[in-house]
């Protein structure tokens, strides 16, 4: 943290990072031909909390979804609510 003179080091598998309203568009874009599902959601089996399905791309190597503000202006309680449903499965 800044100003504080502390520093600590940590190893994570994964980081989420709430910092706004304005989603990074260019990044979701750039992965979006790569992904088996171009960033298509199921909704039906969203809600039902089911594995998500979709494949319109085969050649893919990851699914892609967006979630939280990258979605609509909301709070990071909706994002962490939409992870839950997607990662649920997982």
């Amino acid at each position: 943290m800044d100003g504080f003179g502390f520093r600590e080091r940590r190893t994570f598998d994964a980081v989420v990072a709430e910092m706004g309203t304005d989603p990074v568009q260019e990044l979701y874009d750039e992965l979006l031909a790569a992904s088996t599902n171009l960033g298509a959601v199921d909704l039906a089996e969203l809600l039902a909390r089911k594995p998500q399905s979709v494949v319109r791309n085969d050649d893919g190597s990851f699914r892609l979804f967006r979630i939280g503000d990258a979605v609509a202006s909301r709070n990071v309680h909706a994002a962490m609510l939409d992870a839950a449903r997607l990662c649920g499965t997982i």
